[in-house]
């Protein structure tokens, strides 16, 4: 069985009349498993521990905009009134990893929020860094997309997930 390292980063989009006053940001899970035995894939993925960076804008990472207060205020939000985390603190991922070029197509179904749901994405072999980007819309998995300002601001139903992993 091989283990992975590295990192898996999420970028959320906002939207709505009053985008201009919101940031998009980026979130890193620090806390994860993921497995390859054999074609078995397996994630176990520690949703208490996503971390808010920041916002991007013209994607940079711009962290100095954001204090521990406002990483505070977020993650909270992030986690009671998005993600639910104190019901629901882990997603997984069960799947399959099929040789394509010089990477693999990963087939499987993601558990996240007490929902399953199938998750397709191609991983390319970075010169031993296993790189994948894809995007996941949350309401598949039953999750309500966050509004603020009587919806006025609020997150696009779509996710970018990056994932960056090495044999550990």
């Amino acid at each position: 069985m091989r283990r992975a390292n590295g990192t898996i980063q999420i970028f959320t989009f906002k939207e709505g009349i009053m985008s201009a006053v919101a940031h998009d940001l980026r979130l890193r899970l620090q806390t994860f498993q993921v497995t390859l035995d054999g074609s078995a894939v397996r994630g176990e993925f520690d949703l208490k521990s996503l971390l808010v960076e920041g916002p991007m804008q013209n994607g940079v990472l711009r962290a100095e905009q954001y204090d521990d207060g406002k990483r505070a205020d977020v993650a909270k939000a992030m986690h009671g009134e998005v993600l639910h985390t104190p019901k629901h603190p882990t997603a997984s991922f069960v799947g399959t990893a099929t040789p394509n070029g010089d990477g693999y197509r990963v087939n499987g179904q993601l558990q996240l929020a007490g929902s399953s749901q199938a998750l397709a994405f191609d991983v390319r072999n970075d010169h031993g860094t296993f790189r994948s980007e894809f995007e996941l819309k949350p309401s598949r998995w039953g999750i309500a997309q966050y509004k603020a300002m009587l919806g006025a601001i609020k997150l696009k139903d779509a996710l970018r997930v990056e994932l960056a992993l090495t044999e550990a």
